[in-house]
């Protein structure tokens, strides 16, 4: 019955019911823990993700997220992407910081560039500093050159955008140029 409670939820996408009814099966240890992980994350992507024109409900959801989800590179990229789109930087940086610094992430370091903060002299700071570990990381790269670029340093954005694009060809390296 739990099993096609937790089914109708996910078609309800009602997706405070799908973690409720999860729970209950994994107490009863009748569903597999894979799964569960799965399911769970998926609901919470798909919660964070409604959560794009409301800039309390949207830190609500992220400070009621579990602690072990906060930490993937998929629900950090959806809240940070929401966190941007709200205009509230400083949390998608943080976010952001706190995802790689935890497990390091070429795909979700692009939008560490799309976030120019009040600081951006402490987001270069921050991304040279990860620079030193991974030199040939061509997201890293474009998001420095995205930085520099808001901040004025042309010289700099044009080297780090030409080395992104010496790794890994890509459309927003080459529209971050032609700016």
């Amino acid at each position: 019955a739990l099993q096609l409670e937790l089914k109708a939820q996910q078609l309800a996408r009602n997706w405070d019911g799908v973690l409720h009814v999860l729970a209950q099966l994994e107490k009863r240890s009748a569903i597999d823990a894979a799964v569960a992980v799965q399911l769970r994350q998926q609901a919470w992507l798909e919660k964070l993700g409604a959560q794009t024109n409301d800039l309390a409900a949207l830190q609500g959801t992220w400070k009621n997220l579990p602690d072990d989800l906060k930490r993937r590179s998929k629900i950090a990229a959806s809240a940070a992407s929401s966190f941007i789109k709200l205009k509230d930087c400083k949390n998608a940086r943080q976010v952001l910081t706190d995802s790689l610094n935890a497990q390091w992430d070429s795909e979700l370091v692009t939008l560490f560039g799309d976030c120019q903060g009040i600081n951006l002299v402490g987001q270069i700071e921050q991304a040279e500093q990860w620079l030193k570990q991974h030199p040939d990381d061509a997201g890293l790269l474009l998001a420095l050159g995205k930085l520099c670029l808001h901040q004025g340093l042309w010289g700099k954005a044009q080297s780090y955008l030409d080395a992104s694009n010496s790794l890994q060809p890509s459309r927003a390296a080459y529209t971050a140029l032609a700016q």
